[in-house]
């Protein structure tokens, strides 16, 4: 198909991109510094070292021995490796450097190592790192919007790899999560049961909290499946008695940008500027929600046909031309506030108890 009769075509069809939509997203937008504030993160001084490293080319390969598997097509040990959990395949980089080479030849995990490094980390101090498939990481990785609500998710619910917004992270059911003392208690009041807490450690996705270590929690979703298994008569019922937390919920979840699969270009959020100077002019809850929301370039050029601030902006820049009033708390603002702020006293009680 020629370009001029693709072009037609998408420009018809509304999917053509706006020949001013960069400079719109220069005056429009900016990148929030406090977005990762709530979830875990890592120094990024942190990912420098192994940046080149983890599932990357290490110079020119070496010619080591897989053994049986060294036997077998490079496309069937490219579908094994796929189906390995994020532990295996680190381990498995770490046999040898055609081990190295064979996992950076595919591209799913070149992607994951360019810029899943967070997420990768987080799995593996956490000890999640077993419970989650490389494919499951990868889906979410290329995946743009909360799989929960639609909106642009920049971050990953980590127990069950799911791409979702911050909103959703503390208020979603999905999101929920409980001490694993807990479900041990409800398992054990079942008289069909026995589980103690080290033999559900073993069934179940725990994660252990960072930095420290020290409570070790899991996903509702799994902990209604071990209630299920052990016998529990309503574990529905017992899992509604327990605090809603949202330091916790913050704990199992970290950022992770979307990466678009054909052209590998990656994105982590847009802010509007629009929505934060109507924000600093009136302090109200539906300010702040707006506010709060990010935005892939494609979604925010939606927005921005519908918010009033954003086009006032752009039109006191002159269409990109001139400067325009920048936001005072550009990068100060309190993310971490909003997706809970009518929330916040129905999950306070649980913050200040250690179970």
């Amino acid at each position: 198909m020629a370009a001029s009769q693709l072009s037609s075509q998408l420009t018809a069809s509304g999917l053509a991109p706006r020949p001013d939509a960069d400079a719109i997203l220069s005056v429009a937008t900016y990148n929030r510094g406090d977005h990762e504030l709530p979830v875990v993160t890592v120094h990024p001084s942190q990912h420098d070292a192994v940046r080149s490293a983890v599932f990357q080319r290490l110079g020119r390969a070496r010619d080591f021995d897989l053994g049986r598997l060294g036997r077998l097509p490079f496309e069937i040990v490219s579908l094994i490796c796929l189906e390995l959990d994020v532990s295996s395949a680190i381990r498995f980089s770490h046999v040898n450097r055609t081990a190295r080479e064979v996992l950076a030849s595919i591209r799913e995990f070149r992607r994951l190592g360019a810029h899943a490094l967070e997420a990768l980390c987080v799995l593996l101090r956490s000890g999640l790192a077993p419970h989650v498939g490389i494919l499951d990481l990868y889906s979410a990785l290329t995946t743009r919007d909360c799989a929960l609500c639609g909106a642009f998710g920049g971050f990953c619910f980590l127990p069950t790899a799911t791409r979702c917004c911050l909103t959703c992270i503390a208020s979603a059911p999905a999101t929920q999560v409980g001490y694993l003392s807990r479900v041990a208690d409800a398992a054990s009041g079942c008289s069909n049961s026995s589980s103690s807490r080290n033999e559900l450690e073993r069934q179940l996705p725990v994660l252990h909290t960072l930095p420290d270590s020290r409570r070790r929690i899991v996903a509702v979703e799994h902990a209604l499946g071990a209630l299920r298994q052990s016998g529990v008569e309503d574990p529905e019922a017992a899992v509604c008695r327990w605090p809603d937390s949202l330091t916790l919920r913050f704990q199992a979840a970290t950022s992770l940008p979307f990466v678009e699969r054909v052209t590998g270009a990656a994105e982590s959020g847009l802010s509007c500027k629009g929505c934060q100077l109507a924000f600093e002019r009136d302090f109200s809850d539906d300010h702040l929600e707006l506010r709060d929301r990010f935005y892939s370039r494609s979604g925010f050029l939606e927005h921005f046909d519908e918010c009033e601030a954003a086009q006032k902006l752009w039109s006191s820049s002159q269409q990109g031309t001139a400067p325009v009033e920048e936001p005072q708390w550009t990068g100060l603002g309190r993310t971490f506030t909003a997706p809970c702020g009518r929330r916040r006293s129905s999950l306070a009680r649980s913050e200040a108890s250690d179970y």
